[in-house]
């Protein structure tokens, strides 16, 4: 497209500058031919250079989209790589959360299984979030004397998180 335009723009030159020359009287100097020969072939050399730098150009733009595109492909490919990592990340966490229940389960059957005022020292002693957690699965009448044996400053903070509304409830 540029080339062509390029090229109807020195034909047009070209026509302009013929015809000057054919329409001139025969008596004009041979000087004013020739100078006129020279400013048509200086204005060919500038239209020649103008379109040697359109082609430098455009290569140039052309190297550039070539590298855009490798790089949209190296960051596609990433990106998909990420995604495999993140899906990878979730299932692990799914198979910790899984774990994380069961010892849980096995952790409530054991203070079920104990004396209350065991299960109390060995809960005031354990971290509060795991503690909350076995509390809330241990049986009621199991849970309540536990927490009677308990600390009464931490038996309060353990009522007050089980009573508490879920999370985004208010």
């Amino acid at each position: 497209m540029k080339r062509s335009i390029l090229t109807i723009l020195l034909a047009g030159i070209c026509a302009g500058v013929a015809a000057t020359a054919v329409g001139a009287p025969r008596g004009v100097d041979q000087g004013i031919r020739s100078e006129q020969a020279r400013g048509a072939e200086a204005i060919m050399a500038i239209l020649a250079q103008k379109e040697r730098g359109l082609v430098r150009r455009e290569a140039t733009l052309e190297a550039r989209e070539a590298d855009l595109r490798t790089a949209e492909n190296e960051l596609n490919a990433r990106l998909e790589e990420i995604k495999e990592v993140r899906a990878d990340i979730q299932k692990m966490l799914v198979e910790l959360d899984e774990d994380q229940k069961k010892r849980v389960t096995t952790l409530v059957k054991m203070m079920e299984s104990i004396r209350d005022k065991q299960a109390a020292a060995i809960l005031n002693q354990t971290e509060d979030a795991v503690a909350l957690e076995v509390l809330m699965r241990m049986n009621v009448a199991k849970a309540g004397k536990a927490m009677a044996k308990m600390d009464a400053g931490r038996a309060a903070f353990f009522a007050d998180k089980l009573g508490a509304p879920p999370l985004g409830a208010k």
